[in-house]
């Protein structure tokens, strides 16, 4: 903010911003008082706003800028002068400032050449150029998180043979913690999600299979869903949103309050205290929720079964004996591990890279759930074209 004189206290009447127009003979003036600053500029644009020139501008009138009484001005009152001066320009009307001291004239000056910089214009982007640039990035975003997943996973491994080389490195109290809040505490949602989804399939068998007279073949149908991919994959679903999430926020809370560096300056391992118990515990619980999970889905088909077919409890196990085998049920559960695994890297990974905001641990957290289940289903398909190829 400028003065006109540091020196000079004027008084409150003298300092109230305003100003006035006048006609001098061929001069149209606009005199200008007070103080133009940013706390006066509404009030300031407002007036300004309702100015018109009174006349028709020929060439003989000109217009004035008369700011000798300005006691302050900043960059707001200047740039309302200055577009007050460029509107009487384009009405045609030449005007120039009066009155101005140096240091007055240097801010108008640079207010009127930032004023007249010409603004880059925005070109619209060719939509095949940004189609092949948005798909350059996913592509690159892919790349780097398979390689940091990756390298991620050989930290772990070497971490898992440092502890099998030193027993004494193994966190059980983090191990049963984790086992408990992954495993145990997740089995009512699971259950109740197999059980709903395993009743919704043999409903619906029943019902596309009536026209056939195939109805009591919904019962093969639930059977092997529920034994080779619907128990697992509903599982690890429900977990790597749940279980996986956790891990991230956990770990990323931890990292936006410095307390993983602080681990490390005391000789802390990192992977042996937050990492691996992780790991370990999703990979025992997993295959015990996958369980759960089948048991229940062959529940749910059981109960619409005695619903809809009639079949009570004795006829319904028999006809799952006939239907599935042992190999159906490990057709299954060989994928849990597998599937903890990569929930379990997926979490922590994303719970190590946040920075230090409640931003970039949000977009970890979402970043967690999506890139696990992505992976979840990935692994499934591969495993189901191994297993049908390899003729289990």
């Amino acid at each position: 903010m400028l003065k006109r004189d540091h020196q000079l206290v004027l008084p409150t009447q003298a300092r109230a911003p305003g100003f006035r127009v006048e006609l001098r003979g061929t001069t149209f003036r606009l005199i200008a008082t007070g103080a133009w600053t940013v706390a006066e500029a509404v009030r300031l644009d407002t007036a300004l706003k309702r100015l018109r020139v009174p006349i028709p501008p020929t060439p003989d009138f000109t217009g004035e800028m008369d700011i000798a009484g300005i006691a302050e001005i900043d960059t707001a009152g200047a740039w309302l002068l200055q577009r007050t001066a460029n509107a009487w320009q384009a009405s045609g009307l030449r005007t120039h400032y009066a009155g101005a001291t140096e240091a007055f004239r240097v801010l108008i000056e640079e207010v009127q050449r930032r004023g007249n910089i010409e603004r880059p214009k925005l070109e619209k982007p060719n939509p095949l150029t940004q189609f092949g640039e948005d798909m350059t990035k996913t592509v690159t975003s892919v790349w780097r998180d398979a390689v940091q997943l990756t390298a991620f996973l050989g930290e772990v491994t070497a971490a898992l043979g440092r502890m099998i080389r030193q027993p004494w490195r193994f966190r059980r109290t983090s191990f049963v913690h984790h086992l408990d809040h992954a495993g145990f505490r997740a089995v009512p949602i699971i259950a109740l999600i197999c059980f709903l989804i395993g009743a919704v399939v043999m409903q619906q068998g029943v019902v596309q299979l009536k026209p056939f007279g195939a109805e009591p073949f919904a019962v093969n149908m639930v059977a092997i869903l529920a034994l080779r991919e619907v128990g697992i994959l509903l599982t690890a679903i429900m977990v790597a949103g749940r279980s996986g999430s956790a891990f991230t926020a956990e770990i990323g809370s931890m990292k936006m309050r410095e307390e993983i560096d602080a681990m490390r300056t005391l000789g802390i391992d990192p992977m042996d205290t937050l990492v691996l118990p992780r790991v370990l515990a999703l990979v025992v619980a997993l295959p015990l929720l996958t369980f759960i999970g089948d048991i229940m889905g062959l529940a749910g088909g059981g109960l619409m079964a005695f619903v809809v077919l009639g079949l009570d409890t004795t006829n319904y196990l028999d006809k799952l004996h006939e239907a599935v085998d042992y190999l159906h049920f490990m057709a299954g559960m060989i994928k849990a591990p597998f599937a903890a695994v990569i929930i379990a890297l997926v979490g922590c990974l994303e719970g190590l890279k946040v920075e230090g905001s409640a931003e970039s641990l949000g977009k970890h957290v979402t970043s967690a759930v999506v890139k696990a289940i992505f992976l979840v289903i990935i692994l499934d398909a591969v495993f189901a074209m191994f297993l049908s190829g390899i003729g289990v």
